[in-house]
């Protein structure tokens, strides 16, 4: 109702910097990038059927106007790959009820194209109790 949920890959992502500077590990350069957004209604918002251009010139039809968190995620993930040069990008986000439902709420979705980093994600899963499928 009051969306307090849709900041937590965000409030996930800052932890994870506050962390990470706490620790200072040798030879670890990181970059946390949050793609937060206001979801406000007005005359400019946009309404089913409308197509927007994303940064990377890709279109999406807005099927659903509750997908607000897709569409700036997607561009930050762009940003990630293009002006960050980063080797690897972890997302953290709460964008899908549907993993909920198939998981529940202690254990997190993981997706990946890349096996070694999949793996990765697995060994850091058991090394520190955070569930993962």
């Amino acid at each position: 109702e009051l969306m307090k949920f849709d900041c937590g890959g965000g409030a996930a992502v800052l932890g994870a910097a506050k962390a990470i500077a706490a620790l200072e590990p040798p030879g670890v350069e990181a970059h946390f990038i949050v793609a937060a957004c206001s979801n406000m209604i007005n005359a400019k918002a946009y309404v089913p059927s409308d197509v927007l251009t994303a940064s990377n010139g890709k279109t999406i039809e807005v099927m659903n106007t509750d997908a607000e968190g897709r569409l700036t995620l997607a561009d930050a993930l762009v940003y990630a790959d293009r002006a960050a040069g980063c080797e690897k990008i972890m997302e953290l986000s709460t964008l899908t009820g549907s993993c909920m439902v198939s998981l529940g709420k202690q254990i997190c979705g993981v997706w990946t194209g890349n096996d070694v980093l999949a793996k990765e994600v697995e060994q850091a899963s058991l090394m520190t109790g955070e569930k993962s499928w």
